[in-house]
């Protein structure tokens, strides 16, 4: 008996190993496994992911950065895509509460003495600077109609130079700064729960 249950197991496995793709065999046990082709933890395509690996771990679950909450709060009271905050904030402060710029710009948003003093909030607090960064990037948004780099340009540059430039100005560290917040943000899209408030959002 035990002879031949050992000869039915063996015969499986070279079943299994003579499959061209094996996935009849593996549909039975990670059928419902998805496996993002991009994302923080794993970044190589969907074709070069060892499927002994999703039987162990779970590769639609994306590690959360940090401030995580306070964004995700701030953006939902704001309607704003918690992607665009966290990319702000990866490109600004890079996830550094008591960052300070050249300029005197402090926290996570990097926001200025002006701002913070009109709002009376201190700019190291992560909730109170995440939660007035978030609210002027809302309103930039509204005022250009969910365009996505003016409002980004404004936040940079201020919206002088957007209303005098009649566009983005052709400042390189504004242009660079609107592209590495639009790159970080495809980083957190996974983990950014959906906007409708801003269909234009990318359009220019």
């Amino acid at each position: 008996m035990r002879h031949c249950a050992y000869l039915i197991l063996v015969l499986a496995a070279q079943a299994v190993n003579a499959s061209p793709d094996n996935q009849a065999f593996l549909n039975l046990i990670s059928d419902d496994q998805k496996i993002p082709v991009s994302s923080l933890i794993y970044d190589s395509p969907a074709s070069e992911v060892d499927w002994g690996q999703g039987l162990f771990s779970d590769h639609s679950v994306q590690s959360k950065p940090k401030f995580y909450r306070m964004v995700l709060r701030y953006s939902q009271h704001y309607n704003v895509p918690a992607d665009l905050v966290l990319g702000i904030i990866k490109t600004e402060s890079n996830f550094n509460p008591d960052a300070i710029s050249h300029r005197g710009a402090k926290g996570l948003m990097q926001l200025m003495d002006m701002n913070s003093r009109h709002w009376k909030i201190d700019p190291f607090s992560p909730d109170q600077n995440i939660k007035v960064g978030t609210a002027m990037i809302a309103r930039l948004l509204e005022k250009y109609d969910g365009n996505i780099e003016l409002a980004l340009a404004a936040y940079n540059a201020g919206e002088g130079s957007v209303r005098k430039y009649k566009g983005v100005p052709p400042f390189k560290e504004t242009q660079q700064y609107i592209v590495k917040v639009k790159s970080s943000m495809k980083s957190f899209a996974s983990i950014s729960p959906p906007v409708v408030s801003f269909p234009s959002l990318f359009h220019h």
